[in-house]
């Protein structure tokens, strides 16, 4: 490849990258659609995979398979479950890592409040049989639920049983799912009817593509500085240039590299975490918790009447308010500790290894803190706290806790810290 080529084969190379990874980012979806019907390979599950017999009555209709099912509050406690068979008995399965979610379409009528299980059983060779699970909150009458792939687990009591360590989903392949009625006993009539599944994804994964466009660039790159090396015999000072042009290109690619990791994890405005930033950190968290109970909090706090500061002064004042309580609280909080802006004006503190009494103390020195220091030459500044120590496996639910004290806090007159019970 000469130099004239050289100077086509990159910027072209670089559009068809652009241009693909728009594309995966944009569209290339694929959808698996499963729609219920009389014919459907549906059934009704009379051994549950925990170990209880499954009970109810099943109706197959024209657009649905509809589950009936009495819950009693006995010593046993009753489930209902329906199965749906996704693949012959002689295909080898739908690859669960090609799809990112799954999206069930429900009507769910019940005297008591109860959760939906949804299971999905996968094989990743022909003998050995593994269960991913995932609840669902459903709410009375029809509604579409999203279930992100991500989001499923091997339950604790399913690797007991099996005497198997937590397996990948990367190889697994989906076989059957099964809808299970929830865990909350109470005498109850309900009525499930399942209309239909749909798995969606890319047709190629963001992480493929990547190392895909990675694996071209390095060899082109190879390749470039290859014939780069045989010049130098004909001819030094060409080369030269030409090694300069290949140190160019890797460095735009570490620095487009670093900035993309950058922008995607951080807020623009204050440099904090955004929510995307504290995905990884959530996860140890969580794992840590349910490993060995490893206590942490979260302060979840916003600044009081924020509308009335931009209406007022102007959202370059507003700007400044958030920037100037992001700078104050950083310098505040502990160095194993993480910022985050979580949305608009409000702002969520992770605490490490920190039980609920002392982010609560933390909560306090913040506010304090906010309220005695000028952060705004228009107006005095004040912030509502809402503080929630961890105490489950689920992310949602321990945001919430915090979302809702933060909540009576605002509701109490504000300027204050409330714990979530």
């Amino acid at each position: 490849m000469n130099q004239q080529q050289r100077d086509i084969y990159y910027p072209v190379l670089f559009l068809i990258s652009l241009g693909l990874v728009l594309w995966q980012y944009l569209g290339m979806e694929r959808h698996l659609n499963y729609s219920l019907n009389e014919e459907s390979p549906i059934s009704l599950s009379t051994q549950l995979a925990d170990g209880r017999v499954g009970k109810g009555l099943l109706l197959r209709q024209q657009n649905k398979a509809t589950l009936f099912c009495n819950i009693s509050n006995s010593q046993q406690p009753d489930a209902c479950a329906l199965q749906l068979k996704l693949v012959e008995n002689n295909q080898a399965g739908i690859t669960l890592a090609n799809f990112e979610n799954i999206q069930l379409n429900l009507s769910f009528q019940s005297t008591a409040p109860d959760s939906i299980w949804l299971q999905v059983f996968t094989q990743h060779n022909a003998k050995h049989l593994h269960l991913y699970q995932q609840s669902i909150l459903p709410k009375q009458g029809r509604a579409s639920y999203s279930i992100d792939v991500d989001n499923l687990y091997q339950p604790s009591w399913w690797q007991f049983a099996q005497g198997e360590d937590q397996h990948s989903q990367q190889d697994a392949k989906i076989t059957y799912i099964s809808l299970l009625t929830g865990d909350n006993t109470q005498d109850k009539n309900i009525e499930l009817s399942l209309h239909s599944v749909q798995f969606s994804g890319k047709w190629l994964q963001a992480k493929d593509l990547y190392l895909a466009l990675l694996g071209i660039w390095l060899v082109s790159i190879t390749y470039a500085f290859f014939s780069v090396t045989r010049g130098v015999k004909e001819q030094h000072q060409q080369s030269n240039k030409h090694a300069l042009e290949l140190n160019k290109i890797n460095s735009y690619l570490s620095i487009e590299r670093d900035n993309y990791e950058f922008m995607a994890k951080t807020d623009p405005l204050t440099s904090c975490f955004n929510r995307a930033g504290l995905s990884s950190i959530f996860g140890d968290i969580i794992i840590e918790y349910a490993e060995i109970g490893m206590p942490a909090s979260i302060v979840l706090f916003d600044i009081d009447h924020f509308k009335k500061i931009n209406d007022q002064y102007g959202h370059d004042e507003g700007d400044k308010v958030l920037v100037n309580l992001a700078n104050l609280v950083r310098q505040q909080i502990r160095e194993g500790d993480y910022l985050a802006r979580w949305g608009g004006e409000e702002f969520l503190v992770v605490c490490t290894h920190t039980r609920l009494k002392g982010a609560c103390a933390l909560a306090e020195h913040l506010r304090q803190s906010i309220e005695n220091t000028i952060l705004s030459e228009e107006t005095r500044i004040t912030s509502s706290f809402g503080v929630a120590e961890i105490n489950s496996g689920f992310l949602e639910q321990w945001i919430k806790r915090a979302d809702e004290a933060l909540y009576q806090a605002k509701e109490g007159g504000r300027n204050k810290v409330v714990a979530a019970s």
